[in-house]
């Protein structure tokens, strides 16, 4: 089912609401309680330094020494004085944990005189504590009141007499707390409040502009491109209406051009005939070869087998060199013709040039030819990664045909000035000066004799200088005769125009 945005918002800002708020307050209700608890323990802190003072003070009135029997004995005036003294309820027990008075005369029973509906939900934990020398408070809450239970041993020459507990009321803390706690979750649904209906107005001011630009879009899928958008909301919505219509006008120029250039369309069309025209022509050569030593061949007569293993070698080269010069034919016609599909994308020349070095060495090693790469890291440039690398594996296979047994193949790659730098250098017949101007001409061939393999074409350099053009680069080649050959190959690293050809 589809949903709006609209609705998106609003359900997307309610689930966030209910979590942040479910969270806020639980943190916020621990942080009260928390702080309620060190409010509390630093009261208690000076109860029991007031406690002690007031029973040492009570021993010596009495001409008594502070020891247990005496603690015990004196058990009920302490109990009695001291809760009128600090007006809260007191509990005397024995240093073992024995109940010895309560000033309440409950027992010490903390809550079955208060409320015996909450009598489970308290323990003598903090009895326990103090039973081993150490003071303890428990929060107890009854109804709508929160008591406080609090245990000190009383210690005289490092040595426990006995325990005083007193039950205190600190309802007004927690009470304070809770206003507090309310306030604050009020504040927030306010303040959240306000925010839901800014998301709301916001939401519809969003949807609103796109409802709109929809409409039109399913006008222009019709083929109505004469309706605009008009949004005049200073903001991004407004600019993406006139990038738009800006992209609208561009589509209806474009299409408008297109159906200008049937004409151009079919003077390709008799481009391409030219040159399947040319292509007949050139395969012409190595078809009549064949046809002729097959008549020779097919003669039952014929007995010189040196003359039948030349010719059938003859056969096999023409062969070859018609297959390479079909394949070559058909990437030229497309280059040509315009009618490869260049993939505009971000191509590492670094990964590809490393990949394709490490393919042709198993050909280069062969003629015995070692092949050493320094290539830069991360050279990225726009282009098709498939032409590209048509383009190198072209370079690499001439210079391994053309190269010298047991020489080296130098290929280099860099960043310099914007632009990709390849070099690849060899070590070879080289080609006449002569005879460069001409070297990227179809079907042009310095000398098929030196070729270490047949089926050479004339076509591999033809195509690599039309990769290359279109992708708004240069390739230089510089060689002299018997000493090698080094082509250079820039590529500018921004975003190109491919040139469209007719």
């Amino acid at each position: 089912m589809k949903m709006s945005i609209k609705r998106k918002f609003i359900i997307g800002f309610l689930l966030i609401f209910y979590i942040g708020y479910n969270t806020m307050s639980f943190f916020m209700n621990k942080l009260i309680v928390e702080n309620n608890k060190e409010i509390i323990s630093k009261e208690l802190v000076t109860f029991e330094k007031d406690l002690n003072t007031y029973l040492r003070q009570y021993f010596e009135l009495k001409n008594k020494d502070m020891y247990s029997n005496n603690f015990n004995n004196s058990s009920n005036g302490i109990a009695s004085d001291l809760s009128i003294k600090v007006g809260n309820r007191i509990m005397i027990y024995s240093y073992e944990g024995k109940f010895l008075v309560d000033s309440a005369n409950a027992n010490g029973k903390v809550l079955n005189y208060e409320d015996s509906d909450n009598k489970n939900n308290y323990s003598d934990e903090d009895l326990k504590i103090s039973i081993n020398n150490k003071s303890a408070f428990t929060i107890v809450p009854v109804k709508d009141k929160y008591l406080v239970v609090f245990s000190c041993p009383i210690i005289n020459n490092k040595k426990s007499i006995g325990i005083v507990r007193s039950v205190m009321d600190y309802s007004e803390i927690f009470s304070s707390s809770k206003n507090l706690l309310k306030l604050t979750n009020t504040f927030v649904l306010l303040v959240f409040g306000v925010i839901f209906l800014f998301v709301v107005l916001v939401a519809t001011k969003i949807t609103i502009p796109i409802l709109k630009l929809s409409k039109v879009i399913k006008e222009v899928a019709k083929g109505n491109f004469e309706e605009d958008i008009n949004i005049t909301s200073k903001d991004e919505i407004e600019e993406l209406s006139l990038n738009f219509n800006k992209m609208k006008n561009r589509i209806k120029n474009q299409i408008e051009t297109i159906e200008n250039d049937r004409d151009d369309l079919r003077k390709i069309a008799g481009h391409r005939k030219v040159f399947f025209d040319n292509i007949t022509h050139e395969m012409k050569t190595p078809l009549t070869i064949i046809s002729g030593y097959c008549q020779i061949l097919v003669k039952q007569d014929f007995k010189d087998k040196e003359f039948a293993r030349k010719s059938m070698k003859k056969i096999n080269d023409e062969s070859e060199r018609m297959h390479n010069m079909v394949i070559e034919l058909l990437e030229i016609s497309k280059v040509e013709s315009n009618l490869i599909a260049y993939i505009e994308e971000e191509v590492n020349v670094s990964q590809i040039l490393g990949v394709a070095c490490n393919d042709m060495k198993i050909r280069a090693n062969k003629y015995e030819i070692h092949i050493e790469k320094v290539i830069d890291k991360e050279v990225i440039v726009l282009g098709n990664p498939n032409e590209i690398r048509r383009v190198i594996i072209n370079i690499i296979d001439n210079s391994i045909k053309y190269g010298n047994v047991n020489s080296t193949i130098n290929v280099k790659l860099s960043k310099e000035n914007g632009n990709c730098n390849i070099i690849i250098k060899d070590k070879g017949q080289g080609i006449p000066s002569n005879k460069l101007e001409m070297i990227f001409e179809p079907f042009y061939r310095v000398d098929k004799q030196i070729s270490r393999e047949a089926g050479s074409s004339g076509l591999g350099l033809s195509i690599v200088k039309k990769i290359i053009d279109k992708h708004n680069g240069s390739i230089k080649i510089i060689s002299e005769k018997g000493k090698g050959t080094e082509v250079h190959i820039v590529i500018p690293l921004k975003v190109y125009n491919i040139v469209t050809s007719c």
